[in-house]
């Protein structure tokens, strides 16, 4: 466990030191620590996901001087969680206490949830940050690269650790 918090750390100095950083275009920008939330042990009470949720997406608020709108996607984004693996078959995986990632669940239902949960929370940010003036072109270019660019890095991420894992 101690293993997977000091991942998920690096995972969220990552977002803050390079990709929140990154200046190839307005309409590139990922958000990758979202991935700690997709890879939350599936066995933990819905109250305790809610909280690292609001945790999470306050972190992110205060790096990223966003008054509450990271928190409010994170919140719905572990809602969009609870309601998706409710419908898939994780039974196994829950009562062995498994974390939601590609060596325990495969990789076609990660990235099965892994593409819904990350334009679902692309598109709400963007969305969010865009009300009242919504570009619609912008707004679902902005959510098609950045998702992009962020499923990318999240299957990187799962890749080296599941490499490493199996050494």
């Amino acid at each position: 466990m101690l293993n997977k918090i000091l991942q998920w750390l690096l995972i969220f100095a990552l977002q803050v030191v390079v990709f929140n950083h990154l200046d190839f275009s307005s309409y590139l920008v990922p958000q990758v620590f979202i991935l700690i939330l997709i890879t939350l042990p599936l066995h933990l009470s819905k109250i305790n996901q809610i909280l690292i949720a609001f945790g999470i997406g306050l972190l992110a608020d205060m790096f990223v001087s966003t008054p509450g709108i990271h928190a409010s996607a994170c919140l719905s984004l572990i809602v969009l969680r609870m309601f998706l693996f409710s419908r898939l078959d994780l039974k196994e995986q829950q009562s062995n206490r498994m974390f939601f990632n590609v060596k325990n669940v495969g990789i076609s239902m990660f990235f099965y949830s892994a593409i819904i949960l990350v334009v679902f929370y692309h598109l709400y940010v963007f969305g969010l940050e865009s009300i009242g003036a919504i570009n619609w072109v912008s707004l679902l270019l902005t959510t098609l690269f950045s998702s992009t660019l962020s499923l990318l890095a999240i299957g990187s991420i799962q890749y080296i650790s599941y490499g490493r894992q199996s050494e």
